[in-house]
């Protein structure tokens, strides 16, 4: 592959939920974590050719979607969605731990995660705030993730069973390792 980044074979990748066109905006953004234990593994669409894309989440409590500045720099400059500076400076709290960081700003990412039933890849694209400073990839806070219906932990796994708009259901299974 070219120094641009590798890239699944998303011609056949269906996004299944997409926030661009929707008017997003948080007006107190916190997450009720410190956000260090992942639970979920997104893949990115475009990476570099030195790894496989792949990159931790973490979802729980909050009503804030949140990409660490590293990962939305993984991305190469060709495929890295806009940055918006509109955002900046919007502060967000970490309930626990009592500390707020402020975004460099917002954008739109896209998270490419794999159906457990059909083993498809589908893509979801979600509004986010930028953070210097984050223990993973992303954060994905539970409140106004609609589309997540239910989630089950058990096994040493956790299921998320997904409905989105077109009525389509789809399960991720996320493999808990120990360490993490």
């Amino acid at each position: 592959m070219s120094d641009t980044g590798q890239s699944l074979e998303h011609a056949a990748i269906p996004v299944l939920h997409d926030e661009t066109h929707h008017e997003n905006w948080y007006s107190q953004p916190q997450i009720n974590s410190i956000g260090n234990l992942p639970n979920l593994t997104g893949y990115l669409e475009h990476h570099a050719p030195s790894t496989d894309g792949s990159f931790a989440i973490y979802i729980a409590p909050g009503n804030v979607t949140l990409v660490s500045k590293r990962l939305y720099e993984s991305i190469p400059e060709q495929h890295r969605p806009p940055l918006d500076a509109n955002d900046a400076g919007n502060p967000v709290a970490f309930r626990v731990g009592s500390s707020t960081q402020e975004a460099l700003g917002s954008t739109v990412m896209p998270v490419v995660l794999t159906d457990a039933t059909s083993g498809r890849r589908f893509c979801i694209k979600l509004y986010a705030l930028v953070l210097e400073n984050m223990l993973m990839g992303m954060f994905i806070g539970t409140e106004g993730i609609n589309f997540i219906e239910r989630t089950d932990w058990g096994r040493g796994r956790v299921t998320y069973n997904m409905k989105f708009r077109n009525g389509r259901w789809v399960q991720v299974v996320h493999n808990i390792h120990v360490g993490e």
